[in-house]
């Protein structure tokens, strides 16, 4: 199986650039992971298991996954 693209709602992309630079490598590299197998991590949300919440790498995040096109959109990205 392919991986999946990995993209930022215009939300999670601000919010990224709020990391810090230590913070943005560890959550790039978990970001791989996600990409290879998005429903290995987090919990769906409410029952939909398209749509997760994961800590990845000590930041809360929220993502979509659309299984036709290979894409995970990040929604949500919040630093603890």
């Amino acid at each position: 199986m392919s991986g999946y693209y990995v993209q930022y709602s215009d939300r999670a992309r601000s919010e990224y650039a709020a990391l810090s630079a230590a913070t943005r490598r560890h959550f790039d590299h978990a970001v791989v992971g996600v990409a290879r197998d998005p429903y290995a991590h987090g919990a769906a949300i409410r029952g939909n298991k398209d749509r997760r919440s994961a800590c990845l790498a000590g930041v809360i995040t929220e993502y979509e996954i659309s299984r036709d096109v290979l894409v995970v959109t990040m929604l949500k990205v919040v630093g603890i």
